[in-house]
């Protein structure tokens, strides 16, 4: 009787370890993907930001109208996507794609000589720092369905 109650107190007391690691381990995870969520909402911020200084200081012109309606549109799909419980990868790196096309499209068209001909602004290390921010959503989109991913596996195990 003595060796099954020991074995079963060493069963217990491997369950209540595993459940522990296991509950570390998802905090730690939870904290990377809330971490990565801030990263990205922070690049999102800034694509904002430059949208903004973009149309503020190009006005209407040309293709600005367009471009604007289309890329006001796409960023918003995309910041309801990355503010969700769970984020579809596929749905953000399409609309990221599609932001990131669009956004090269114009700024080779027709952005690139205007801003270099109105504003004192580099032209090229705008497009730059926008297509950074795009990176790093990415970037960060990525790290959030990993970590995800992680803990939908620690919570199965």
């Amino acid at each position: 009787m003595s060796n099954a109650n020991t074995n079963l107190q060493t069963q217990t007391s491997s369950v209540l370890h595993n459940d522990t690691v296991s509950s570390c381990s998802t905090s730690k995870v939870q904290e990377k993907t809330q971490l990565s969520k801030e990263r990205c909402m922070k690049s999102l911020r800034a694509i904002q930001s430059q949208f903004k200084f973009l149309t503020d200081t190009l006005q209407d012109f040309g293709t600005m109208p367009i471009f604007k309606r289309i890329f006001a549109q796409d960023f918003d799909l995309l910041e309801q996507h990355l503010t969700k419980e769970i984020i579809s990868q596929t749905d953000c790196k399409t609309i990221l794609t599609k932001l990131r096309t669009t956004f090269e499209n114009a700024f080779n068209s027709e952005f690139k000589e205007r801003m270099q001909k109105y504003t004192r602004f580099d032209a090229q290390s705008f497009k730059d720092a926008m297509i950074c921010n795009m990176d790093s959503i990415g970037k960060y989109l990525l790290e959030i369905i990993n970590n995800e991913l992680h803990n939908y596996c620690n919570k199965r195990s």
